[in-house]
């Protein structure tokens, strides 16, 4: 196999996906959530390749958004050598990302370099399964190939695309792509099913850098070309390429169009949690066949998922429900019904319900804010600032703030004014005062504050320092 040293793993996290409300949501999408035990699906992506691509050569591509949670969740399951985390200065879909990747394996590595690209959000139940058939692809592509995993299909799906295979690969346990599928009608996709020629389209390839650049300029040079001569480690020219390439993705602009292309077929306990009616499938169950998270009394409740860690959950007489409860919204619906919560989704968003974009508490770079009762011109909230991080240097028009330090020591800086403040010691921001929040200390800081005034949303905030890189303006 190819020296590991030239391969690389390029991991997808910037999708903003909600087919998991009400626990996923804009501001906390699927890739950063622990769905099957303590790590999220991101975690578990850059963990589980680790015996075949290092974390030192996994390079993750998010959003500006996520960057932060990203940078963090890193932090906590690598303790040195941790992946590299670039922001896409917006989202142009699969193709731009992975050029733009391919363009940064070329530096490090050499144009012989291989890329193997990864959505963050996906299942993989049987690891030793994946990692040798990982090994395999990786194989291909040093060999010029174009690799695509392929799932066995264990079921007529609708909601998946479809590889049909051609002829074999001599020595090698792949064939060459004869052709790829859009979502099937359901007799179409029967009729793939019982085909052991045609496999699930898994999102998951392997790729030669030379040559998948030389293709891309030659098939798609919309999303290419922009890439194609500038350094891909400068911001700026790396926004100034997002600006000016083309919206598509990789499947488009090379894949159906290549003659490189190669399935492997794969059987290794795969799902895109698309669902969840797709969680439960794949999630272990109890004697009466539910899945349980959380704390649960159940009488009489069968093949169900019930889904929740703030407070208990009582089920009498139920089968087959999804029940997916948070802080703040709550979800009941039959489980085959579990896919259409998009059209929920899209209420939320017409009627500019916050319950589509944040959960109560939400992650910011310096740590996290909880919304404890917001009622007619107060809001209560709870924050924490991590040890060393503080906020932007800020001033509100429409509102003034009262804080009391519940944990830890506060650094404040209030107008010309700095000082400390301790446990159970509080201070007043009045409304247009310039004020800054610190942690300083080895803990977490963690303060109660009770904003009061006409206006009392995150964008009333006029940034005018900030560690972070999020606009400022000047004093």
């Amino acid at each position: 196999m190819k020296s590991k040293k030239n391969v690389y793993a390029v991991i997808l996290a910037g999708g903003s996906g909600t087919r998991l409300w009400p626990l996923s949501r804009q501001t906390l999408p699927k890739q950063l959530l622990a769905l099957t035990g303590d790590n999220t699906l991101l975690q578990e992506t850059c963990r589980r390749i680790v015996p075949v691509i290092p974390s030192k050569n996994q390079m993750i591509l998010t959003s500006n958004d996520y960057s932060h949670q990203v940078s963090s969740q890193m932090d906590t399951i690598f303790q040195n050598e941790k992946p590299a985390v670039f922001a896409e200065p917006v989202a142009r879909n699969t193709a731009p990302a992975i050029f733009w990747a391919a363009r940064l394996a070329e530096k490090w590595g050499g144009k012989d370099s291989v890329i193997v690209v990864l959505p963050s959000d996906h299942l993989i139940m049987k690891e030793e399964a994946f990692q040798k058939q990982l090994e395999q692809a990786i194989e291909l592509a040093s060999q010029g190939h174009f690799a695509t995993f392929g799932i066995v299909p264990t079921h007529p799906e609708t909601g998946y695309g479809y590889i049909e295979a051609g002829e074999k690969i001599p020595k090698m346990e792949a064939s060459k792509v004869k052709k790829f599928y859009e979502k099937p009608d359901e007799k179409r996709a029967k009729e793939f099913c019982s085909n052991s020629k045609f496999t699930w389209n898994s999102g998951m390839f392997a790729f030669p850098v030379g040559e998948l650049i030389a293709e891309g300029v030659q098939h798609c040079p919309e999303a290419t070309v922009p890439f194609k001569d500038i350094d891909p480690e400068d911001g700026e020219a790396i926004k100034l390429a997002f600006a000016n390439a083309k919206s598509i993705s990789i499947d488009y602009a090379v894949m159906e169009k290549t003659s490189r292309g190669c399935v492997l077929r794969a059987d290794f306990g795969w799902s895109d949690v698309g669902s969840w009616q797709s969680l439960f499938q794949v999630s272990p169950k109890d004697g009466s066949g539910n899945v349980i998270v959380g704390e649960h009394i159940a009488i009489d409740t069968s093949n169900s998922l019930i889904f929740g860690r703030d407070r208990t959950i009582a089920t009498l007489g139920v089968n087959d429900l999804a029940i997916v409860d948070t802080p703040d919204a709550l979800l009941v619906c039959p489980m085959s019904e579990s896919q259409k919560v998009r059209l929920i989704v899209e209420k939320l968003k017409k009627d500019n319900r916050r319950e589509v974009q944040e959960h109560v508490t939400v992650q910011r770079p310096w740590g996290s804010y909880t919304t404890l009762e917001l009622g007619n011109r107060y809001k209560i909230k709870r924050i924490v600032v991590q040890p060393g991080k503080r906020l932007s240097l800020q001033r509100h028009a429409h509102r003034s703030e009262h804080w009391v330090v519940v944990s830890g020591t506060a650094t404040i800086r209030k107008g010309n004014e700095e000082f400390f403040l301790r446990e159970n010691h509080s201070t007043y921001i009045q409304q247009t005062e310039l004020h800054r929040l610190a942690n300083t200390g080895k803990i977490p800081l963690q303060i109660i504050e009770i904003q009061v005034g006409s206006y009392l949303e995150e964008d009333d905030i006029e940034r005018f320092d900030d560690d972070f890189n999020r606009e400022t303006k000047l004093l």
